[in-house]
């Protein structure tokens, strides 16, 4: 209840780290055992069963305490303003989101050219000049997880407005406003 209170996990998240600490079970003496008095040994430290951890994860499924729809929502929702799709769904499968849930939440996202362009923008705000800055964006676009259509796209300055365009169009008309006036 303690991990819950503080985010979302998906199964397969919360059983692995159920799995690897121990809980408090009461300790098993042996009763020839002449040292082993209850002063001494109140509870032992095991990790829990698999079955144990299972029939829990259950429960707090029935309860709505734990969801990997939720999940999954809430971790797209946070990491897709910085990712691509790519990396989003990678992220997705390694946490136990089946595919179509992936799929459905994905949809849900904003567009990915409109994503991977403000990301471009805020590290860049121009188009490369040379093969060096064109592989140096194309790098960083690619490491954020975005795919290579919608990075050509964007380098290119293609698809949607670019905020150069918009730059270049407001300078001409205010040349033409000053010379206008002269």
């Amino acid at each position: 209840m303690r991990l819950l209170a503080r985010r979302e996990y998906s199964r397969q998240e919360l059983a692995s780290k159920l799995l690897s600490k121990p809980a408090p079970k009461p300790a098993r003496r042996n009763p020839r055992d002449a040292f082993a008095t209850e002063s001494f040994v109140d509870e032992v430290y095991e990790p829990p069963t698999e079955r144990e951890v299972q029939d829990l994860l259950d429960d707090l499924e029935q309860r709505k305490m734990l969801s990997d729809d939720r999940y999954a929502e809430m971790r797209a929702r946070l990491r897709a303003p910085r990712y691509g799709d790519s990396r989003l769904r990678q992220e997705l499968t390694q946490k136990g989101i089946d595919r179509d849930t992936i799929t459905a939440v994905l949809a849900e996202q904003p567009d990915e050219l409109a994503r991977c362009r403000e990301i471009w923008l805020k590290k860049f705000g121009q188009l490369p000049r040379d093969i060096n800055e064109r592989a140096k964006q194309t790098r960083h676009l690619a490491s954020r997880g975005f795919a290579m259509r919608v990075i050509h796209q964007v380098i290119r300055g293609e698809g949607g407005e670019d905020r150069n365009e918009n730059l270049l169009d407001s300078d001409d008309a205010s040349c033409d406003n000053s010379a206008s006036a002269a």
